[in-house]
């Protein structure tokens, strides 16, 4: 990756250029980037150093891999969850909204709604770790942004946080994807407590488990059921996983609806990256995505959403347009 001091003015007409070409539809197919092909887990994602000290980080744009549905709004989602934590020292919330671009609740929402982000006192910079579907209409999209952040305050040691935020996105008239808003960055960093569960100490501790700090502090608040937990564990000791959330970056009801979603209540996870590969890359039968999938329902699960819908099972497992990108665990209350 290449990182030149920029003037913020520049940096900013940059970005936007780069979302002017998200633009048509998102029937499939390569974005075209060699870059689609690049890194499938959080451990390779690299985030470039910082460069002069008053100047605001110009980072490499995410651009979705080669195996993505809906290319065109992934790359938008990501973009924006990029931006919103690469800013310059000294910037505050206002002035980093300004380079999302428009959005449809006005740009004085969007600064509010990533405030929680913004330390004038640093700079930072952040690199996608992966942008993952929560939701899909003809109109609409949602995606839950991994997305690791790298600040450092003057004469500071850098420090990292890997949230997820919950970016809306719109179509209107069947066009081009639009910012609509970001609904959530991921929750509130929470201490680790001394009395944790046994089942979530395995979670939080499994050297197979890549969990962002926001799936982290889910945890440290006692908002995960420790059914999930068990399951999740379980599920490590046989295959690597990489969470993408729990509870905090997911939308409180299922898409275009009013149903709570089971994310809400501490009882599901979504699972982006099974043995070191995206999910999406694994939507072939025998893969380990596929085994895992198979084993979560053979364990119990109340329901699994993946690529497949397994014969037999009924609902219990499911798969739509939005689950070909991970693995949903559904663990049932009571």
């Amino acid at each position: 990756m290449t990182v030149r001091p920029v003037a913020w003015p520049v940096a900013a007409a940059f970005f936007l250029a780069g979302l002017a070409g998200c633009g048509g539809t998102d029937a499939g197919g390569d974005p075209g980037s060699p870059r689609g092909d690049g890194p499938s887990t959080p451990q390779q994602v690299a985030v470039p150093p910082l460069s002069v000290p008053d100047s605001r980080p110009e980072v490499d744009l995410y651009e979705p891999a080669s195996a993505e549905s809906h290319p065109n709004g992934k790359r938008l989602a990501g973009r924006v969850a990029q931006r919103a934590v690469t800013y310059r020292r000294g910037a505050d919330a206002a002035e980093v909204a300004e380079s999302l671009g428009p959005s449809a609740v006005g740009r004085g929402a969007l600064a509010e709604a990533i405030e929680p982000l913004v330390d004038p006192s640093a700079r930072s910079r952040g690199a996608v770790v992966y942008p993952q579907l929560s939701g899909l209409t003809p109109t609409t999209m949602g995606a839950m942004v991994v997305v690791r952040q790298v600040r450092q305050e003057e004469g500071e040691p850098e420090e990292t946080v890997t949230r997820v935020l919950d970016v809306r996105l719109r179509r209107p008239s069947g066009g081009s994807w639009e910012l609509d808003r970001v609904a959530s960055v991921g929750g509130s960093p929470a201490q680790r407590p001394d009395d944790l569960s046994e089942a979530a100490r395995r979670v939080v501790d499994h050297p197979d488990i890549t969990l962002p700090d926001s799936a982290r502090w889910d945890i440290f608040r006692g908002e995960v059921d420790d059914r999930l937990l068990t399951a999740l564990a379980g599920a490590a000791d046989r295959y690597p996983l990489s969470i993408a959330v729990l509870s905090s970056g997911h939308p409180p009801n299922v898409w275009a609806s009013s149903r709570p979603s089971a994310h809400a209540s501490g009882l599901a996870a979504d699972i982006y990256a099974v043995d070191g590969r995206l999910v999406a890359r694994q939507r072939e039968a025998g893969s380990a995505a596929h085994a895992l999938t198979r084993s979560l329902v053979a364990g119990g699960a109340f329901q699994v959403g993946s690529p497949w819908a397994l014969p037999g099972v009924g609902t219990r497992s499911f798969t739509d347009e939005v689950h070909l990108d991970h693995v949903h665990l559904h663990q049932a209350a009571g």
